[in-house]
């Protein structure tokens, strides 16, 4: 019983050190919620500026060059389908932006983890994205030609009501 008891001690301070820093899930609790994770977001605007390209010119949208054309892209991680959102406003926050273009992203839809748009804007201020037979309206945000605006990307996650986004500022032609 005395050389038991030496053995009991160190199997019951192993089994107590080894339950440090790890973490029990129950079998019948649920999954984590994996929400879409924003990893890149890129413009190619009038000019073939590239947001992708480090200590690149401002970016400037401009309607008579090659018709107004201009390239968004995305990366996301996300194990859901997600929403993803183009929207323009005229000051850097999301908040009562204009949504130029929206669709939902994932397995077997035309974007997945990652996606691009080309998008279009024209000299009567309309915008719109991914060859959509609706045009936003954008003149609201218009005071003068140049005008800055800040163009966003939002990702929504599917069954939640998370969402995050970025931006990037361009001068309206």
């Amino acid at each position: 019983m005395k050389k038991l008891l030496p053995v009991i001690g160190i199997l019951f301070c192993v089994n107590f050190l080894s339950g440090c820093g790890s973490e029990t899930v129950a079998a019948d609790d649920p999954h984590e919620n994996y929400i879409p994770e924003l990893r890149a977001f890129d413009i190619i605007d009038s000019y073939d500026t590239d947001t992708a390209t480090p200590n690149h010119p401002p970016l400037i949208l401009d309607p008579y060059l090659y018709d107004g054309l201009f390239e968004i892209f995305w990366d996301v991680d996300s194990l859901e389908d997600y929403r993803v959102s183009v929207r323009i406003n005229d000051r850097n926050t999301i908040e009562n932006s204009i949504v130029v273009h929206s669709q939902w992203c994932g397995a077997g839809r035309s974007c997945d983890q990652s996606g691009n748009l080309i998008c279009e804007y024209t000299s009567d201020f309309f915008m719109s994205c991914g060859n959509a037979a609706q045009e936003r309206d954008i003149y609201p945000l218009i005071d003068q030609i140049p005008q800055k605006v800040y163009l966003f990307i939002e990702i929504c996650d599917y069954n939640s009501g998370y969402c995050e986004y970025d931006y990037y500022p361009v001068e309206l032609h």
